[in-house]
């Protein structure tokens, strides 16, 4: 359900309409002069379902993809992901 309120109780009330948008989920449209302008949402992040989609979607392509890149390609590939200066930091002495 969507509530809609005036600007003025939003700024009046600002924080504890963000916990209960936040809290029960519950939509609420600003209007300024008559006009509906804002909409305040609850946003839905769930890293757990993040963690699963990219084991089951990201995952699978990326393992493996290395077995059939030539040694070239390979050194490519390190020399893109790694910058200037984590190569330097690695080479110092006391890593040897």
């Amino acid at each position: 359900m969507t509530t809609i309120i005036p600007i003025t109780e939003l700024r009046k009330n600002i924080f504890a309409l963000a916990e209960k948008v936040a809290r029960t989920g519950e939509e609420i449209e600003i209007e300024k002069k008559g006009k509906r302008i804002v909409k305040l949402v609850a946003i839905k992040d769930d890293p757990a379902e993040k963690a699963r989609y990219a084991l089951k979607h990201v995952l699978p392509k990326l393992a493996g993809s290395w077995k059939n890149m030539s040694k070239k390609e390979l050194k490519a590939m390190e020399n893109f992901r790694r910058g200037k200066k984590e190569k330097l930091y690695w080479k110092r002495d006391i890593f040897k």
